[in-house]
Order: structure tokens, then sequence, then C-alpha cells
């Protein structure tokens, strides 16, 4: 059994602390930029430096997030900030971007680089190709389940969320905020479209939809000692300092028991920020959360309200007691009701309280208990009767306290062994030091103090007295393991000189530690080999449609999906059919593979191929396994340094997040303009989802607020759920535009669409002709966007 490394959230210098004194083995942080949390506090480089060192004192790794997409006019100055990171000696860097990982790679190559969640590894592929370019360690995506990472076979490290919020959609998959919202969480800046509240066309209830239940593995650590993962990480760099400080000791003190084979049981977790629990698709399990906020501990059920007297009957297993100053949150139905209890409340007998009479039991341990809260005039108004409403505590001043306490405690999780040894040179005291790390590293220092020792008029120094001195350790984080004298204890020396070297060695001994980190800035120079450019239009279609294949013609290539299915047989035949609808045709015919392909699934796409393979019918694959030969905007490629990393892919379609700056940008800038494509028209999938909805979506639309519907459609395996743009992805009328940057490809998406949506091929070739109808595109698509553009 391996404990697992606990890595902890840190979205400022306060929190670093706590989660330093709570337990953590490591933290992770951001900068200014590049951050995934760009509203957290996060760090300055000075800070970050200052960070780091008081990390590694006390033997905790430092992490730093540089895990958004990094646009092309941002890689020199993202290279540099990296330089920086570098020399200041973070033991990682979190990497989503292909082109940041290559960039690294090649003029940061002794930079650890661990691959975010962001990056979506969620298969075997994956995973080989990551390793190859030199990551140490991949996240894996929430959606793993736990026979699915049982089943992976790599030397890099993996890591797992463990606690904290879900995103309903796959990370770094989700485009709903960029167009729904306007910023992007793949920038940092998601603005939680998924918390919101929304219908399904099938039922028009709202709900909340998008909105999961938060990760709680807790009760799975055991499992998950088990398993091949090398570290658990905490989400939430902007909760606060009470959840830092609850999650972290809770985690650590159960991780701790667990070397003896020994498990835990805790109620903290959920005193502070939770949506309520859910052990996620790990367990394969998935719960939506009934309010977008703090839920708290469930602790029993509303009996009776009479009198301004709340009854409450409290579950037998409940040992978190509400008191006064706590606070209570009351739901039923759709409804519900908050307060703060104003006095002493009053715990009773189930049989007492059905007598009428409220009298104060002392054994809280006791079963059928009753809780009578007085609902003073303070309280806002309910407006619904709270009778079997089930209460939950959401407030509690007790972790409040325990927050401190974790505040103030000197302690680390693993402290360094030191050896002090003390001598006399030249009368003079001597002092040295031999500090050992947690990494195994070992540094050391001396000490020579300026006060001689001397023939003692009335008293001498003895030894105790000298070790006893040094024995103090200042709140340094080490264990004085062993001092050794080289001193007879006849002579005299003022006591404030023997701590006066000994302050000296410890702070010299800590600027010893932190140099052991640090590196020397690397040399970097960005160059650009020359670039080809072709100025050969293409047009591509997506559908998902063998009809299509007959009517289409006029473009270069078709990337066609198979429509969801767990048949072999039937994606052997739809493929085989539509080589023999496509003979002959002037298009290419490209299979399309699932933007999420778990490793089942890869593994019937390849059985497929193989199938196909000995019928003489060879497919290129249009993939984002890094393996493909075709790149779909889910790859997320937002730079050329990307682009020259995807060696094997003939064109990779560009991110649906760019804008025209950035679509300028890449195309100057680009080796060869013949490798890019940008999608120009057609609904983008904006979430790509594995929980699904309780409810059945066949054919549903998601409606919010604002009357807006996403269509949502299933994948390939039907694992997975994909929605869409409420409207269409319209760049008619920049085509010229996007001509005049040096595009050369352009792709129309067709998939899950009526039969006339084909004619948007001649109106987009008549279109790169000079020739635009609106009102024909209207007829076929009335609801446009221009997107990011």
């Amino acid at each position: 059994m391996r404990i697992p490394e606990l890595l902890a959230p840190v979205g400022s210098a306060e929190h670093l602390k706590i989660a330093i004194n709570a337990g953590a083995s490591s933290v992770y942080l951001s900068g200014k930029d590049y951050g995934a949390r760009k509203y957290a506090q996060n760090f300055t480089l000075d800070e970050i430096r200052e960070a780091v060192n008081t990390a590694h004192l006390h033997n905790v790794r430092v992490y730093v997030t540089v895990n958004t997409l990094i646009m092309q006019d941002e890689l020199e100055d993202v290279l540099n900030y990296l330089n920086e990171l570098y020399a200041i000696g973070v033991d990682a860097v979190l990497v989503q971007d292909l082109g940041l990982i290559e960039l690294i790679n090649k003029h940061l190559p002794k930079l650890k680089i661990h691959a975010s969640t962001q990056l979506t590894c969620e298969n075997q592929d994956k995973l080989d190709y990551l390793e190859s370019k030199n990551v140490k360690r991949v996240v894996l995506p929430r959606e793993m389940r736990k026979e699915e990472i049982e089943n992976l076979k790599t030397d890099m490290e993996l890591e797992i969320f463990a606690h904290g919020a879900l995103c309903y959609c796959y990370s770094g998959q989700c485009l709903m905020s960029s167009f729904k919202g306007g910023r992007s969480g793949n920038r940092g800046s998601c603005a939680q479209p998924c918390r919101q509240k929304y219908k399904l066309s099938t039922s028009k209830k709202e709900d909340y939809y998008l909105s999961p239940k938060d990760l709680c593995l807790f009760n799975k650590l055991e499992e998950i000692s088990k398993l091949n993962i090398r570290c658990i990480k905490i989400e939430g760099r902007m909760r606060s300092k009470e959840y830092l400080a609850v999650v972290i000791s809770t985690y650590r003190k159960a991780l701790n028991k667990l070397k003896s084979g020994k498990t835990s049981k805790s109620e903290d977790l959920n005193l502070v920020f939770n949506r309520g629990f859910t052990e996620g698709e790990f367990s394969s399990t998935y719960q939506r959360s009934r309010r977008s906020g703090h839920i708290g501990l469930k602790i029993g059920e509303v009996i009776d309200v009479k009198n301004s007297q709340i009854a409450i009957r409290l579950d037998d297993d409940i040992k978190a007691i509400p008191e006064k100053g706590d606070g209570i949150l009351l739901i039923k139905n759709n409804e519900d009701y908050g307060m703060e209890i104003s006095q002493n409340p009053i715990i009773t007998s189930f049989n007492h309280f059905k007598k009428g009479k409220l009298k104060q039991i002392k054994d809280l341990s006791r079963e059928n208990k009753v809780l009578i809260i007085k609902k003073v005039r303070q309280n806002k108004k309910n407006t619904f009767d709270l009778t079997d409403s089930t209460v939950y505590l959401t407030k509690r001043n007790s972790v409040s306290k325990f927050v401190k306490e974790i505040e103030n405690n000197k302690s680390s999780y693993i402290k360094s062994k030191l050896i002090l040894t003390f001598s006399v040179k030249n009368k003079y005291p001597h002092l040295k030091g031999r500090l050992t790390l947690a990494n195994h590293r070992e540094v050391t220092a001396e000490v020579t103090g300026t006060h001689k020792f001397e023939k003692p008029l009335k008293r001498n120094v003895t030894g105790e007295m000298v070790e006893k001195q040094l024995s103090k350790l200042d709140n340094y984080p080490y264990q004085i393991t062993q001092i050794n004298m080289n001193y007879d204890g006849t002579l005299f020396i003022p006591i404030k000189e023997i701590n006066k070297i000994r302050r000296e060695l410890l702070e010299n001994l800590a600027d010893e530690v932190y140099k052991s980190y640090q590196n020397e800035k690397e040399k970097i120079n960005l160059t650009r080999n020359e670039a080809k450019r072709s100025d050969e239009i293409s047009l591509s279609y997506y559908t998902n449609n063998l009809d299509d294949l007959r009517k289409i013609s006029k473009v270069k290539r078709i990337y066609l999906e198979i429509p969801q299915t767990d048949s072999i047989n039937f994606m052997v035949n739809f493929l085989k059919k539509a080589v023999e609808l496509s003979y002959g045709k002037d298009y290419e015919l490209i299979w399309k593979w699932p933007d999420i392909a778990h490793d089942n699934l890869i593994r019937s796409l390849k059985k497929v191929r193989g199938i196909l393979g000995k019928m003489n019918i060879n497919l290129k694959v249009m993939s984002n396994n890094f393996k493909g030969q075709y790149g779909p905007y889910s790859m997320n490629i937002t730079n050329t340094q990307s682009i020259n990393s995807l060696e094997s892919y003939e064109v990779l379609t560009l991110s649906s997040e760019l804008t025209k700056k950035d679509f300028k940008d890449i195309l100057r800038e680009c080796e060869d303009n013949s490798k890019i494509e940008i999608m120009v028209q057609g609904s983008v999938e904006l979430m790509k989802t594995r929980y699904g909805f309780r409810e059945n979506v066949e054919n549903a639309k998601l409606i919010d607020r604002k009357g807006s519907e996403y269509p949502i459609h299933k994948s390939l395996s039907g694992e997975e759920l994909l929605i869409f743009n409420c409207e269409d992805l319209s760049l008619i009328d920049k085509l010229e535009e996007l001509k005049s940057f040096g595009c050369i490809n352009f792709s129309i998406d067709g998939r899950f669409r009526n039969s006339d949506y084909v004619d948007m091929i001649d109106i987009y070739n008549d279109a790169l002709n000079g020739k635009i109808s609106h009102e024909k595109l209207i007829k076929i698509s009335p609801e446009n966007t221009i997107g990011n553009y």
C-alpha cells in the first residue's frame, strides 16, 4: 500500500501557511497570469519565490499552474516566465497547452512538466503520447472510473482529484463559458454557466441540470492507496481558509491512519463549502446538486413548528450538534430557508417532546434526540411551511476556532533531521549543522562566534547549559536528532553568544535549503523556420448521415462520424457503406473518431479499423488522441508551437476560442498554412459530459432562462452527451479577411442536421468566390453568431 501525496490548493500566502500547517505534502498555486483560476488572489513572481522558499523549508513541494491555453503573441512572454519559475526552483509546472510542452522540452528540459486535467487524458494512447513528450505526471480527468485507472500502464506519475468542485463538462473541453458567458474557462475566467438553472424541452422542469454535487473520495482512500495513483488533489484555490484547513487536515489524519491499517470517518468535511457530495465517476455514480451554493451537513428533519419554536428530529449518527451562533438551512421541495441560531437550543428526547416536556438531556450520544430552536424576530420571514423540511448545519463556530489553531501551529508534516556539532576553536565557539531534507538532500553550514571563551571568575558555562540553548529551534521546522559536544564545560561565555551563533546557523541552513532548489536561468532565443505558403482553397464538411454522402460534391474532405451504437458490426457496415457511396466522388473520406474516447471505446475503434484493413479499406482518421491524421477543434490548438508538435497530422482545426487577432497571428507565424483549418459554419460543441441526465434526453434541448435552446446529442459510445450551441457559428462575412491572413482550409459542421444543411456547401463555395447570399444562409440557419471572432 502506497500512501499518496496530498496536494493542496493555495490561492494566497495566507492559504499557503494553512496548507503547510494542516499537513499538505505539496501545494499548487498560480502566478498572476496563465493560471486556470484568474480570479483567485494568486502570486507575483516575488511572492512565488517566497512561497517556494517557505514550502521547501517545510519539505512541501510547489507546483505552479501555467495551464491556460497560450495564444501566439504570448509564447515569448510565457517562456520567460517559465524561465523565472525554473530559476526560483519550483518542483513542477502544470501545463495544458501542447505547444508549451514543446517549448519547455526544447528550452528548459530540466523543468518538470505535469499535464493538467485540462488536457483531457482519458485513454492509454494519450498517456503514451505525453510520456513520449517528457511529461512526468498526468492529472487524470475527474470522469475516469476506478477500473479504467487500474488498467493504465505508464512510468509517469498519476494524479487524481479527490475532493472539491466537479465540472459538468470534461475539463478543457468546455466552451459554454466562452460562448454563453463571454469568458473562457480555458483561459482561467470561467463564468460558471453550469451553476445556473435550466429547463429540458422534454420536461419543462427547471433544475440545476449542469451542476454536479462536489466530489468527495474520502471514503475511498484505502482503495486509492492500492491503485497506481501517486497523488490525490484537493480542488479549491478560491475557497475559504476554513475550507482549506478542515479539508487538508481531515485528509491528512485519514492518510496517516491508513499507514496502520485504520480507516476514518468525518462530519467535518460537510461543514465547509460543499454542494452535497458524490463519488462521481470514480465509483460510477453521479448526482446533481440541489442548489448552487453551500448545503452543509444533513442533521435531521423538522417535525414541528409551533410558537416560534422549530423542533428538529436529529439523525442518530450525527455528532455535530448545533449550538448558539451556528447556522442552519432548511430545504423543502425547491424552497429553502436559512437562519442563525440566536439562542442556546434545547436537546431533548423524542419521548419527552411527544409528551410536551422540553427537558434538556445530558447524554448527547443517545438516539431519538430532538433539537428545539427558538426562531426569533431578527430572522427573516420564511415563505413556506417549514414542517417536513430537511435540515442542514451550514455554519459552525467551532470551525473558526480550529482554523486559528491551524494558523498558529508551528509544526510540519515532515521535519528535516538536524545534527549539531559544537566545539571551541581558538577559544571561539563554533557550531556546525548538517540538515537532511525529506528528499534526502543534505545541506550544511557552520558559524564561528565573535566572542571568546574565558576562564570563569565566578561560574563556568557547562556543556549541559550550552546544549540546552542549542536545542531551541526558533520556529524552524527541524527535528534535532543529535547534538555532538566537543567542549569540557570549564570555561565561561555569555549565554547570549551561544544563542547568537545558534540563530545565525539556523538562518544559514535555511538559506542553503533555498539554494539547493534554485537554478541558473537558461538563455532562450525563439527561432522561426522558413514558411511554406499555399493558396489552394479547400472546403471540408462534417456529417454523420450516410444520405449526405450521395448529395455532397465540391468539397475536398468529408469528416464522417458514426452515429451512436454499441455494435462493432454496425460500425463496420456503416463505414463500408460510406466508402461505397463515396466511390468516384471528388472528396476524400475521413473517419472522425469521437473527441472523448475511453480505452474500451478505443479498443472497439481499433478493432473496426483492423476489420476494414482486411477488406483493403484504409480510412484516414480525424482524432484528438495526438496520433491521428486530422485534428478537430476540440484539440484547442491556439499557437504554432502546438501545430509543430503534432507532426503526424496533415490538417489541424484551430480552436473555436480564438479571436480574429489570434487567427491572424497564427497564420502569419505558421510554417505551413496548408496544415491549418478553420471551422466557419455549424453548431459548436459547448460541452462534452459523461454525467448525463436522469431524464430522457433523446432529441431534447437544454433551455436557459432567456429561452435559448441548446441541442443535446449522444456520442458514438452513448456514454457521453454533447451539448451544442443555440446558434450556428457563421463566419461567411469573414472569409475574405481570413483568406487575406493566409487561411486556405475552411470547414462546415453538418452533423445532426437535416438533409438541406448540405446546401451550405454551395453557399460557402459561392462566398469563397466572392458571392455571398445571406438570404440562402438564413433560410437554412436562421440563428447565427460570429462567436469569439
